[in-house]
């Protein structure tokens, strides 16, 4: 059979198509490339000053979270008054700070708590850690984006105020919870955190949760009180996550360093932080379907930006 005419320059390209089946190598799939874990959802907890039970907050989602069957890290980020060890029962032996010098994982410095609760803890009493440089921040800041394989929820324990330490997870995170009591000088200040990330975080969603209420009436009314002033000032609504009620079981669970949802689960806040847990999985069930499918939570755009963490 003669072989036909190829034209110019198809003749290498036309050859291996006259050669018998037997002679013809297989066709090499690619192997498929390993799809990356999706980022988890990082929960950035706060207040305006101290003493709003803040952390106490911070630890009892956490277990609540994690008693719901989501995998959870807990990142105590008060640099230099960490305090959620404490909290949580755990005696840590690694901190935040090897994330932060020696470029390790969340996961690789996280120590098992209760419920499954996992801690990233942070460094009590290191002077050093209070003025760490906002652009070494940003490294934990990183390892949380990249701790998805590992955690569904990142619950971050902010120090309290407007500091630089704290302002630098405030600007870059997504979803920012705002605890503050009835009493007139935490809510003053928790509004000063409010406008701060407004002007410096657009796209973070504002939540808050009224602790220390004496009724679910003052929660409410506290909130609506701080979100008239919001929409007023700032032009910007804010998400009632729920409110707990003042009860001296808190105080008794922090001195046992044991959660109240576990050491006081009948008690009254305890049943108040169950209803703030369920309320934030909504929210976080919400911003999931509401992003398309791969896409980032907001505050990942302001950390491409380094705001507040240049």
């Amino acid at each position: 059979m003669k072989q036909p005419r190829l034209g110019r320059g198809l003749r290498d390209l036309g050859a291996p198509c006259f050669l018998p089946d037997s002679a013809r190598a297989p066709a090499r799939v690619p192997a498929p490339s390993p799809r990356a874990a999706p980022p988890p959802s990082i929960v950035c907890v706060t207040s305006g000053k101290g003493g709003t039970g803040k952390s106490v907050i911070t630890s009892n989602l956490a277990v609540h979270l994690a008693s719901a069957g989501k995998r959870v890290i807990a990142v105590d980020a008060d640099m230099g008054l960490a305090n959620l060890h404490l909290l949580l029962g755990i005696h840590p032996a690694r901190s935040v700070m090897e994330v932060i010098e020696n470029g390790r994982t969340l996961h690789e410095v996280a120590e098992s708590g209760p419920a499954g609760v996992r801690l990233a803890a942070g460094g009590s009493g290191k002077p050093e850690m209070a003025d760490l440089h906002p652009g070494r921040l940003r490294r934990l800041v990183a390892a949380m984006d990249e701790s998805g394989d590992e955690a569904d929820v990142v619950l971050v324990d902010t120090g309290a105020g407007i500091g630089r330490a704290t302002t630098c997870f405030l600007y870059a995170l997504g979803v920012i919870v705002v605890v503050t009591t009835p009493d007139v000088t935490a809510m003053t200040d928790g509004y000063a955190v409010i406008k701060n990330v407004v002007r410096n975080n657009r796209g973070a969603s504002l939540l808050l949760v009224v602790n220390r209420a004496a009724s679910a009436v003052e929660g409410i009314e506290v909130f609506m009180r701080m979100d008239r002033i919001c929409q007023k000032f700032l032009g910007r609504s804010l998400l009632y996550l729920g409110h707990v009620l003042e009860d001296r079981r808190v105080a008794a669970s922090v001195a046992a360093r044991s959660p109240v949802l576990l050491d006081q689960p009948a008690s009254p806040a305890a049943a108040c932080l169950r209803g703030v847990g369920r309320s934030l999985m909504l929210n976080m069930a919400e911003r999931a379907v509401a992003l398309p499918a791969g896409e980032p939570e907001n505050g990942r755009a302001a950390r491409e930006r380094g705001s507040g963490c240049a």
